[in-house]
């Protein structure tokens, strides 16, 4: 039991240090950009895709994966609350609230995947801390 866990602590800092390895490096490349304006966007450009690149290489985690799930639970609820109360008592104006509030949130402007990926980044960070903590 304790070679498995030792095994996949390995497996995990290796993909951790792969992770901030690509973040170092990604960052180094943009410093040495001389051209200002083009490290200007190149900056933007990195806080832009920032959470995306966190997400594929964290997601491999089922932890990770289970606090994603839920938060885009919580946090979509708007959504799916008016659609079960809709369907439980026959109304067609809470399936048409839910999918007003649906098609919204699925709108180009919207920024619902970044806020679930950003309270998944925090949530996993406490509960990180947490295991620090308590030594697990």
């Amino acid at each position: 039991m304790r070679d498995y866990q030792m095994k996949k602590k390995r497996q995990k800092s290796k993909l951790l240090q792969d992770y901030e390895n690509r973040q170092k490096a990604w960052k180094a490349h943009i410093r040495f950009e001389p051209n200002k304006c083009k490290r200007f966007f190149k900056w933007v450009w990195y806080f832009i895709a920032f959470p995306w690149v966190w997400t594929f290489y964290n997601i491999r985690d089922w932890r990770t994966a289970v606090i994603f799930v839920i938060t885009f639970l919580v946090l979509s609820s708007e959504v799916w609350v008016p659609y079960l109360l809709g369907l439980i008592f026959r109304s067609s104006w809470l399936i048409g609230v839910g999918t007003a509030c649906w098609l919204f949130w699925l709108g180009p402007g919207t920024p619902f995947m970044v806020i679930c990926i950003m309270v998944t980044i925090a949530v996993k960070g406490l509960f990180n801390k947490l295991g620090e903590k308590h030594g697990h």
